[in-house]
This record gives C-alpha cells, sequence and structure tokens, in this order.
C-alpha cells in the first residue's frame, strides 16, 4: 500500500480529545504503519498540505510530524519530489512509546554504544536535514558563469552582493536597519574577535567581558592584549561594568553558557553606559535564529539606533551562518556604526580578508532565496521538538541530580548539578569520564572566572532522539555511582 493513496488515510485515526499533541499521534501512527510493513521502503507520502487536508488538521501538525520521523531517520526529503520513507530497517528501530513509564523502561534497556550513535549531545545543526541539494544549485549557479571581479577581485570587506543579502536578512530575522557600507564579512568567531581587537586596539585597554562566558573569547581577548574586566551574569543579563572599559562583549540574545537573554532594562541601562563612558559594545547574537516560545527583544544595535544620533552609535553586531547551515562554512558577519566604517575598512585593507571567497556568492545565493526562510522554519521546529525531548528525558530520569532549565532559544540546555560538592572541579571530572565513551558534555565550572558554579551543557539540536536517549542513560549511570 502506497501511502500516497488517499484510502491509506483510513488507517490514521487522529483524537482531538487526547492530551497527546496531535503532531505525536500522528508520527506514531505512521511508524506503526512502517514497522507493520504497510508503508515501504522508498514509498512516497502526500505533501504536509496534501495529508493535513486528507486528515482535517493543521498544516503545522503534519510539518511536525514529518520533521520528528525526518530527525528520527524514518523518513527522507527528495528535492522537487517530496517526502519518502527511507530504506533502514524501520522493525528494528522502537517506536515512540505513549507513556512515561514504558518510555524509561525502554531506555533502560539500551545496549552498548555504537559508532553510529556518535554525537550524543551535539549543539550544532544538524547535517542530516540540510538541504544539499538546494545547496549544490546554489553553488552551480553562481559558479556556472562566474562575474569577473569574483575571479578577479578579493573585497576587503567581503563579497558585495553577500553584504547586501545579509542587509535584507537582518531587516527580516532581526528588525536590524543598517547599510551595505557598515556590513563586513568574517571567517567566523575567531576573525571577528581578531578583526575588532586590532580595528579597536584593545591592547592594554580594559575590556568587560560575561561571567560566566565562552572560555575561547576569553583566550582570544587576552591574546590581543585586553586586561579583562568579569562582569557576573545574573538574571537580569551582563552586569554593568565597575570601572570604564573601551569596550565591552556580551550576548544579550541568548547568553552563553546560560541561556537567557537580557532584559530590557539592562540593555538600556548599557546602551546608557556606553554613551556616558564612549564605550563600544560588541553584540553577539548567539543562536538569535532559534527562539521557541517568545519573540526576541530588539537587538542593542536597533535600540541604540533609535536612541542615539548616528555619529554617536556604539554597538557592533556579529552573527555567523555556521549554526544556521553548517560548521564547517566559517562565514560570519559583522555591522559596524557608521562612524567607524572607514576604521575597519583599512583594518581589513591592512590584514587580508580571511573569509572564503568561493563560498561567499553561493551563500548570498542561498540566503536570498524563499527555500532559506524555509529551511530555517523547518529547522527551529525540529530543534523546538529535541529540546522538549530531551527536558522530559533527564526530568525522568535524572530529577534527583540534575536541575533542568529548559531554554526559550538556542541548541543546549543547561543542567545543574542539584547537590554539589565540595569539589570545585566535579563537573569537568565528570565530563571527562563522559568523553571517554564517546559523549561531549561540556562542564559549566570552566566558563567561570570567578565562583563556578557545578553542571553540564547538553546539546540537542544536532543529535537524534536515540542519541539523547543513550547519552542520558551513561550520564545517569555515572551520577548514581558518585
Amino acid at each position: 500500500m502506497n501511502f500516497k493513496d488517499e484510502l491509506a488515510t483510513l488507517n490514521i485515526h487522529i483524537d482531538s480529545t487526547s492530551k497527546q499533541p496531535i503532531y505525536l499521534q500522528l508520527a506514531t501512527q505512521i511508524r506503526q504503519l512502517m514497522q507493520n510493513k504497510r508503508l515501504l521502503a522508498n514509498n512516497q507520502l502526500p505533501s504536509s498540505r496534501k495529508l493535513a487536508l486528507m486528515l482535517n488538521i493543521s498544516r503545522t501538525s503534519t510539518l511536525n510530524a514529518y520533521d520528528q520521523l525526518i530527525a528520527e531517520g524514518l523518513l527522507i526529503t527528495r528535492p522537487n519530489a517530496g517526502v519518502f520513507v527511507t530504506d533502514l530497517p524501520v522493525l528494528k528501530l522502537s517506536p515512540r512509546l505513549n507513556s512515561s513509564a514504558e518510555k524509561v523502561k525502554a531506555r533502560k534497556n539500551t545496549t552498548s554504544i555504537t559508532l553510529a550513535d556518535s554525537g550524543f549531545f551535539d549543539a550544532g545543526p544538524d547535517t542530516q536535514l540540510f538541504p544539499a541539494a538546494e545547496w549544490a544549485r546554489s553553488l552551480s549557479k553562481v559558479w556556472r558563469n562566474p562575474s569577473p571581479e569574483l575571479l578577479r577581485d578579493f573585497p576587503s570587506a567581503g563579497f558585495l552582493p553577500l553584504r547586501e543579502a545579509v542587509v535584507r536578512y537582518l531587516k527580516v530575522a532581526r528588525n536590524i536597519d543598517c547599510a551595505t557600507q557598515q556590513v563586513f564579512i568574517t571567517a567566523g568567531s575567531p576573525d571577528a574577535v581578531s578583526l575588532i581587537a586590532d580595528a579597536l586596539s584593545i591592547n592594554g585597554e580594559q575590556v568587560a567581558i560575561e561571567d560566566p562566558c565562552y572560555p575561547l573569547l576569553r583566550h582570544g581577548l587576552e591574546k590581543f592584549g585586553a586586561q579583562l574586566q568579569h562582569c557576573p551574569v545574573d538574571q537580569q543579563g551582563m552586569s554593568l561594568a565597575r570601572a570604564k572599559v573601551k569596550l565591552a562583549w556580551m550576548s544579550a540574545a541568548r547568553q552563553y553558557p546560560l541561556g537567557f537573554a537580557m532584559t530590557m532594562q539592562r540593555r538600556l541601562e548599557w546602551l546608557e553606559y556606553s554613551d556616558n563612558q564612549q564605550s563600544y559594545i560588541v553584540e553577539d547574537d548567539y543562536d538569535a535564529e532559534f527562539h521557541y516560545q517568545k519573540t526576541p527583544l530588539s537587538p542593542l544595535f536597533s535600540l541604540s539606533a533609535m536612541r542615539y544620533p548616528s555619529a554617536t552609535q556604539r554597538v557592533i553586531y556579529t552573527g555567523s551562518f555556521s549554526k544556521i547551515l553548517f560548521r564547517t562554512l566559517r562565514i560570519g558577519f559583522m555591522v559596524v556604526p557608521k562612524s567607524l566604517i572607514d576604521t575597519f575598512l583599512q583594518t581589513q585593507l591592512r590584514r587580508g580578508n580571511l573569509a572564503s571567497l568561493p563560498l561567499q556568492p553561493a551563500v548570498a545565493e542561498f540566503i536570498s532565496h524563499r527555500r532559506f526562510a524555509s529551511h530555517l522554519r523547518r529547522m527551529r521546529r525540529c530543534y523546538h521538538q529535541r529540546r522538549d525531548f530531551l527536558h522530559a528525558l533527564l526530568q525522568e530520569q535524572l530529577v534527583d541530580y540534575l536541575q533542568v532549565e529548559l531554554p526559550e532559544s538556542g541548541m543546549n540546555l543547561l543542567a545543574r548539578f542539584k547537590q554539589p560538592s565540595s569539589n570545585t572541579q566535579e563537573d569537568t571530572q565528570i565530563a571527562q569520564r563522559l568523553a571517554k565513551v564517546g559523549i561531549q558534555a561540556p562542564a559549566l565550572s570552566p566558563h567561570y572566572q570567578t565562583k563556578p558554579q557545578q553542571g553540564l551543557l547538553l546539546g540537542f539540536s544536532g543529535a537524534s532522539e536515540r542519541q539523547l536517549t543513550k547519552g542520558v542513560t551513561q550520564i545517569a549511570d555515572i551520577l548514581k555511582q558518585k
């Protein structure tokens, strides 16, 4: 029986009164059809829109059900063709169990880890869901008949069409208004740190950073001679600097590693501080694309533009496409105030642009197409489901050991130890033990400069539910042995 046949929908029964979400009911029943061999490898499924009409449910439910099964490896999308059953041996894959008790029981029976289960808590983009065919078309389109300047010149600020595409993207995605001249293409976060440190001459200067923060950022700024002032992060975000600084570096949209957003009050306080002290702010819009509950607050860059004249704006906005597309892309961007355009241009001319020029036109074409928005929406739905799955799993199995904070955005969550010992490196030691069995779960304490707290950072975006389940089982085994 091919599911494209509308008669196949007679096997699907949606209970609108059930507490189980409709998309999970649908995913469970499609999975059962596969296990009963009523759906076979390479059978095509109807489009999400058509299936929604067949079953009289919302298209969002059918999209979420398909995304769930794609994430589990049971379905696959084929460009310009549709959604198909994979040729995996689906009978060997356990169905999603309905009750919490059944789920826990099933997970306790998991066997040893295999190579296929690597990447248990991957906080990167899911490469299995990357639209490789569309990306290949973008590459082919721009290189089939490349423009002469692409072969001859190496623009210091980056490929002009990509800078123009970034302007359009930021307007739609983050409500940021900027001119193309303000946009600089970078080779990712380390390159952005280097460019900013060089352009603003931070050697020997006071620079404020969050505490806790990303350790590599701390090391990178120290490498350029910055005198770091560590500002504790509270529930409102990064605290104001105690003394005057030349530069303050912050992740206002989603603080890493704690995971929450800076409040509007604290954002305005930082802008006032920056204006009074003539300090610059670097706003690292970390993981801002993946928000699941609330619409993100206006970026500091936009707030600054609304409150201050152009000549006095002092916010530098940085972002990256590596979390949206794939890790190895190494292409990011920054938006600088108009008063700094010449400074950054001269710095880039002197040091050279490290971002891959051959990839820049493909990125420009890809993010300008409507398929990019579709890809982003699909990733957001998928990561939202995985976030909820991992959170429920930890609550079921490790509620006595871990306090789990459900993030409103991002690609990982923070699990704090409920009963930390006097050993301030306990989480580091546990992370090392997990690493020996192939599980990457960074410890929280190394992110602090002072007063370290204990916990683990668990990624969910790049991991399947099977990987998340086995990873949590391994954490449970280690914590229960303490």
